[in-house]
Order: structure tokens, then sequence, then C-alpha cells
């Protein structure tokens, strides 16, 4: 499969972020640029000698600079798709083609008035439409998003690049035709070798145009290497404009010359920019095959006793090196594979979602004590479900989590009874928290989960029984530089809580170690575990902002180290939990959800709660039927739809037209779970069982009526 744009975009220096470095690059030059601008002011009028070979010289280097400039950065669009690529090559393709009539144009060069029919304004308003052309065409080059930011053409490039050039091509051809044929028509701004008074006015405009390019430039925040030296181009194109037009006298005088000047350092600019970028691509690949090339002669080299004195001094030196490259290519591969994790996981919950759904409505009903059998050993079989795609959802850290505030010296006794229940009779569990230990902010049953996937694995690696001890102890983690504190795990800095669960048990092979945390790895026996375990708990330290790492020796035993942020707040004294009941409810419901079978399960459990349901497959449908004066007194909607309007979408449109209508959002895959909670919507996870259903939609009114409560009272 061809990997896409987005990710080859850090092939090209152009648009990568500029360095500090860069920015005092370009600094130097625009102020080396003023400094020759300001010196060559006061004397810009001085007639020199007309040079008549200097105009075909200096336009046929631009012609070739632009040209070969465009060459590249089509180059760059067929790889990227880009429009504002696509964009910036055809303004240099279009300076490049006007620059080839300007100068057959040009009184003098080729004949006296000129080539194609010129007349005495047709060179000078070719130098305006070239002019005033190029910052046009920054500017809605600076209006597309940026490359890797959704804004790819959808055609092939080379179809693409053709219609460009075309059009292109086209536009020349019509400003020749307007500047020659249809030069009566344009105002006069040549009067002899001098200007006129409406040139003024022209080049006001060209500068206006240049102006709101860089503004535009600018606020693409943060600047690319492209979009910076844009800028510079931009501020040498005013140098030139300004010397070569507005402040001299006519042609071939002081100030005609060094604008041009100019014009010519603006133009190769971006081709130099270009060029080093080629260098680097070049050096990089260089790297590349020589560092394969000594890998490969490293392997087939002798063990002769000088050969491994050197290799040894070598490892001390690539060692470091590899390691950290090592670690990148783990973290890489955990993330892709959580990604396809995150993905089944989304059409697995739907799935679960029909079965437990429909297997809790079969419940409710009359069955032969077999049928009911089969029906309960269904729903057992949906809970397991539901338990590994949250493992797999920890994993691929696309699981919504709670940021609950834990003090964990008061659940150290509960967590002693759940994990004693995970581990056998002939294995040891101690449980120890110290007095001054701090709060920690995750979510518990999270936390939960990953202890007692850590206590099994445990239990598993002592056949013979033996000692499982769960401690905990607070730690401060600083940056290298700071140059205090404990160097950070994992890039972590600050305050964290270090909750190490150790074994004495069996140990894990070397080679095994770096891949415990892949789902489904496992060093059991077939049918003894999933494979889950590890990734559940990697997946779940990395969301929380924290870390895990393992040490392990064959033989010793194992100990899991999670790292967890400190909690800015102290945790709420511990309460009973509540046992939950079935909450019956009145009213008409909207529910929008395209998935047939999902509706249907999800209607009748909504029509046993006690609602009128009306089901829609879209947003659009949805917004439709509100903004017609039908009466609902719930939305309830899936957040991932088809039809360009997701279920966050559609909440948003609707709590502008009805702020008081309570908004309930479901998903299988709640990636957008953290953008759902900061907007304030109340969301609740696939698969859920209608108790779980009735509650989360008594609670999203509940709160809605205490929105609208507060509001009169302000009122």
């Amino acid at each position: 499969m061809a990997e896409h744009p987005a990710s080859q975009q850090r092939v090209f220096l152009s648009i990568l972020p500029a360095r500090p470095g860069d920015r005092r690059i370009a600094r130097a030059v625009i102020l080396l640029g003023l400094v020759v601008f300001a010196a060559t002011l006061p004397f810009a009028k001085i007639q020199l000698p007309r040079i008549d070979a200097f105009v075909p010289i200096y336009e046929a280097s631009l012609i070739i600079t632009d040209l070969i400039t465009a060459v590249l950065l089509f180059g760059q669009f067929s790889i990227l798709r880009s429009r504002a690529m696509l964009m910036l090559a055809c303004a240099y393709t279009f300076t490049g083609l006007l620059i080839i009539v300007h100068m057959l144009s040009f009184p003098g060069l080729f004949a006296d008035g000129g080539l194609f029919g010129a007349g005495p304004q047709t060179t000078a308003w070719l130098y305006m439409f070239w002019h005033g052309g190029f910052p046009l065409l920054i500017i809605t080059y600076a209006l597309q998003p940026r490359p890797g930011e959704n804004g790819e053409i959808a055609m092939a490039p080379q179809h693409a690049i053709i219609l460009g050039v075309l059009a292109v091509m086209l536009v020349v051809a019509a400003i020749a035709i307007l500047a020659t044929a249809g030069q009566t028509v344009l105002p006069v701004i040549m009067s002899g070798n001098r200007y006129a008074p409406t040139m003024k006015v022209v080049i006001g405009s060209v500068w206006l145009l240049s102006f709101i390019a860089i503004a535009l430039l600018w606020r693409r925040k943060p600047h690319a290497m492209l979009d910076l030296w844009l800028m510079v181009v931009l501020g040498a194109w005013l140098c030139d404009i300004g010397l070569a037009v507005v402040f001299n006298a006519g042609r071939f005088d002081l100030g005609f010359y060094v604008g041009r000047i100019f014009g010519f350092g603006a133009t190769s600019l971006v081709l130099l920019l270009l060029l080093l970028e080629t260098r680097a691509l070049y050096a990089r690949l260089a790297r590349s095959l020589e560092a394969e090339r000594a890998a490969l002669q490293s392997a087939n080299e002798s063990l002769e006793l000088r050969v491994q004195e050197r290799t040894r001094q070598l490892e001390a030196e690539t060692a470091e090196r590899e390691r950290a490259q090592e670690s990148l290519r783990d973290a890489q591969k955990l993330e892709a594979i959580g990604r396809m994790a995150g993905g089944i996981a989304h059409d697995f919950n739907n799935l679960l979602t029909v079965i437990q759904g429909s297997a809790e409505i079969l419940q409710d009903s009359p069955l032969e004590p077999d049928d009911r059998h089969l029906v309960e050993t269904i729903d057992r079989a949906t809970d397991r479900g539901a338990r590994l795609v949250r493992q797999i959802l920890s994993f691929s850290r696309r699981q919504p989590l709670k940021r609950d505030v834990i003090d964990l010296r008061q659940r150290a006794t509960d967590l002693s009874e759940m994990l004693g229940r995970a581990v056998r009779g002939d294995v040891r569990l101690i449980v120890s928290m110290p007095e001054d230990l701090w709060p920690i902010e995750c979510d518990i049953t999270e936390l939960e989960v990953a202890l007692m996937n850590l206590c099994v694995n445990a239990r598993d690696a002592m056949p013979k029984g033996g000692l499982v001890q769960v401690t905990a102890h607070n730690q401060t983690m600083m940056a290298p530089s700071a140059g205090a504190g404990t160097l950070a795990e994992g890039g972590l800095s600050g305050d964290f809580i270090v909750l190490s669960v150790t074994d004495t048990g069996t140990g894990i092979a070397p080679e095994n170690v770096k891949l415990v945390f892949e789902p489904f790895f496992t060093t059991k026996d077939v049918g003894h575990g999933t494979g889950l375990g590890l990734s559940q708990v990697y997946g779940f330290a990395q969301q929380s902002g924290g870390a895990v790492k393992i040490d392990s020796r064959l033989g010793t035993g194992t100990s899991v180290i999670l790292y967890l942020p400190r909690a800015t707040t102290m945790a709420e004294p511990e309460t009973a939990p509540s046992r939950s009941k079935t909450v019956k409810a009145s009213g008409r419901i909207l529910m929008v959800e395209d998935e047939e079978d999902l509706a249907q399960v999800a209607t009748r459990m909504l029509r046993l709660i006690g609602y009128q349901v009306d089901h829609v497959r879209d947003g659009a449908t949805a917004l439709a039927l509100l903004l017609s004066g039908q009466h609902f007194d719930i939305l309830f909607s899936d957040i991932v739809m088809p039809g360009g309007m997701s279920g966050l979408d559609l909440a948003r449109s609707v709590r502008q037209h009805f702020p008081r209508l309570p908004i309930l959002l479901c998903s299988g895959y709640a990636r957008a779970a953290g953008e759902v909670y900061r907007e304030g919507f109340n969301l609740i996870a696939k698969p859920y069982s209608a108790d779980s259903l009735a509650e989360a939609l008594r609670r999203t009114v509940a709160e809605a009526q205490e929105t609208a409560r507060k509001q009169r009272d302000l009122a």
C-alpha cells in the first residue's frame, strides 16, 4: 500500500518548521537588502549607459531560475498532493512564462518596438502584470491548508500538473493579448522613457498585493522554512519595484539596474532553498547507504581478536544511539498496532451492543429454562467480549478515561482483597502504601484492571507459589537540563507515584522483554492467556500521562513499574457505591444511528425504559426534523456517522438552535471523547445495557434541567 502524503512530508526540508538559526539567516538577508536599498536610494535617478544585453541576459536568467523552481515544486507536489504546493509551483510557472513575453516585447532588443505588435505601453504593463500576478498567487497559496492538513488534491498528480500548467499558459496568453492588441484600453503608464503619473496607482496596487501576501504568510504559524523565505522573497520584490519603478527616473538608470538585481535575488532564494534541500536529501541517502554497507561489513567480519577489540570500542560510541533508535522503532510499531486495534474495536463494540441488547431484551421475555440458559451464556460471553475490547482500547489509547483523584492509602485494604482473589492460596500477597504517599489522577477502573492483570501474570509465573509485592512511593522527575532530581523515565517530568508489582517467579527471557507490551504476545500456553494483559497496562499508563517499564531476570522474578501523575487536588473520602437500578422515564427521544441492527436493538431498549422513539440515520435528517418544529425531550446520537456530519457536529448545531434540549452522545471508539467532554456533552460508551443507558439519559436530562434552572435564577 502506498504511503499517505501526510506521512511523507517530513522528507522535505522546505515545509518543516523554521529553526531559530534559519530565522537569524533570514533576518540577516533582509537587513543586508535594506542596507543596499538605502544606499542606492539617493542615487537611483542617476542615468547610466544603456546596456542592451543586460535585459535579455537578466530576464533569461530569471526564466531559467523560475522554471527550474517550478519543476522542483511540481516534484514535491507529486508526492504531497498539496493544493498549496501546486499553487506555488503555478506561481513560479506564471512568472517564468510571462517574463518570456516581457523580454520579447522589450523595445530595442529584438526589434525597435518589440515583437508581437508591442506598443509603447506593452512592456511596462507586462512588468506590472508580472509583479502583481506573483504576489496574488502567493496570497492564494497562503490561504490553502498546509501540506498534510487535509489539503490534498484527489485527482492524479500528473493530471493536476497538466491542468495547472495549461491554466497558467492561458492566463499568460490572455495577458499578452491584452498588453499588445488591447493596449489602447489600458491607461498610459509610460511617457517615452519616463513613468506617467498613472504608474503610481498601478505600483500602489502591486505593493498592496505584496504586503497582503507577506501578512498572510506571517499568519501561517509556526512558520515553515518555505513560508519564511517566501516572506524574504516578497521583501526583495518590494525593493525591486521601489528602485526600478518608484524611486528612479526611468529605464537604464541606477535604480533600474539595482532593482533588477533585487529581482534576481528574490527569484533565486527559493531555488537555493530547494537545491539545498535536494543536497540534504542526497546526503541523507548517502548516509543511509553508508550505514547499511557498514552494517553488512560488520556482520561479515571475522571473530579475530583485533576486530573484536575494535568492535568493542565502536560499541561504546554507535550503542546509545542504537538504543534510542530501537526504542523509537518499538514505539512506532506499538502505535501502529494500537491504531489498528482501535479501529477493530470500534466495529466490534457495535456488534457487542447489538448482541448484549438483544440478550437483555430476551431475558425480560418468557423463555424455557434451556433457552434462558443459552441467553445467559450469550450475555456472559458478551461481557467477556466487552472486557476484551476495553483492553484493546486501553492499549491503543482510544479508551475514554475518567480523571479520578485516588488516595491509594485509603484503597489499600480494598486492593488487597480484590487482588487476593486473583492469586492462589500458595501465593503470598503484600500491599504496602506509605503514609506520605501523594494522591494520583487516573481512571480507577482501568487502574484496578491493570493491577489485576499484573497479579494474574505474577501468579502464573509462580507455579509452585511465591511472593507478590505491590508497593508505591513518591518520585519527582526532572529533565536532564534541569540539573537536579531523578532522570526522567520515558521523557516524563514532574511529580509521579511509582507503583510496582514484583514477583519471585520464573522471569522473562531477555529476547521477550521488549515484546511483552505488544498485543496478543504471550509466553503462556495456548488457552491460558489472551496476550492483552500487559498491552492494557501499557495503554493505560500512556493515556494517563505516565509510563511503564519492566525489569526481569530468568529464575529471579519480574517487576513491572507504573509511573502515574500526582493529582493536583486531594482525593474525596471513600463512600459505599450505590446499587444500580433500572431508571424508568417517559417522553419523546430522537435517536440518530446509521447501523440498522443496532438501531433496532436500541429502539427496543428505549421503549422498555419508557420513551417514544423516532429514529433517523444521519445528522442532517435529525437537524431538519428539529428545525421543522417537531418537539423532542432528548437527543441520543452516535458520534461516527456518514454524510459529512458527525454526532459531535450535530450536537454543536443543536446546542446553538435548541440550547435547552438534553443531548447524549455514544460511540464504540471514543477517539473524540476528550473533545466531547471539553465541550460539555455527556457520552456513553458502547456496548451499553438498558440500565446503563437509562441512567445516562436520566443524568443528562437532570443536568440540562439544572442548567436551565440556574439560567432562570440568574435572569
